[in-house]
């Protein structure tokens, strides 16, 4: 099967395409300044092109979910869904966390991926690692960097930390980690749609269909607009 993977959850765009157990190719833009609208269909295209594929030969397509910006998340969602529903080709989402601990592994060790969801919070879970990958042991959370310490400094494990929120993780979170906690080269953090295409294609294996209209982000906490509104409507009392 050949399978498009799309990732617009981070500021990180990232499009990869595979064929079964192999990547045929990947491009990744981290290029904050620029918009997804700006980068994902001309990184896509030049894909394709480089590959030698055209978009109606693919199989099947798969998209980071979330959680991540709700921006973000939702340009890489319309664009999977327009392909898939134009080509009457199967959708399958999968959680931005979970192919981000896809990313970088190994048995024995506690992954953790760390995303940067702002006004001081973290998207994260925690991950064990086993041969066949990563399998999730927690919820999907957004938390302050602190309240992490009750989840990974209980044990003797080491702890993979990857993604973009490392930095929010502080010097003295680290320091208590000491020698457990390895942080991932920075070519390795970043979101890969390469993984985001594996884990589809696990997922489709699954569920062949793949609905592209019923799919939705995985947004984890409310947005800003949202607590905002909330907000004015408690100060404002009933109508």
């Amino acid at each position: 099967m050949l399978i498009l993977g799309l990732d617009t959850a981070t500021a990180t765009a990232s499009v990869a395409l595979v064929k079964g157990k192999e990547l045929l190719g990947e491009e990744i833009l981290n290029i904050p300044q620029k918009t997804h609208s700006q980068k994902l269909l001309p990184v896509l295209a030049r894909l394709l092109k480089g590959a030698g594929v055209q978009v109606e030969d693919v199989d099947a397509f798969a998209v980071s979910a979330g959680p991540g910006s709700f921006t973000g998340l939702r340009i890489g969602l319309a664009t999977g869904k327009g392909f898939a529903q134009a080509l009457s080709k199967p959708l399958s989402t999968v959680p931005t966390l979970d192919a981000l601990a896809y990313n970088y592994y190994f048995p024995g060790a506690l992954i953790c991926p760390l995303l940067d969801a702002r006004q001081g919070l973290l998207y994260t879970a925690l991950y064990r690692g086993e041969r066949n990958g990563p399998r999730r042991q927690t919820d999907y959370m957004a938390l302050p960097p602190e309240e992490l310490a009750d989840f990974f400094l209980v044990g003797e494990k080491p702890v993979i930390l990857l993604g973009d929120g490392i930095e929010l993780l502080g010097k003295a979170l680290l320091a208590q980690l000491g020698e457990r906690a390895f942080i991932v080269p920075a070519a390795s953090r970043l979101p890969r749609a390469s993984s985001v295409a594996f884990l589809g294609l696990e997922a489709l294996a699954e569920n062949p269909l793949g609905d592209p209209i019923t799919v939705e982000p995985l947004y984890v906490r409310k947005s800003a607009a949202e607590i905002n509104l909330e907000k004015r409507r408690a100060r404002e009392g009933p109508p």
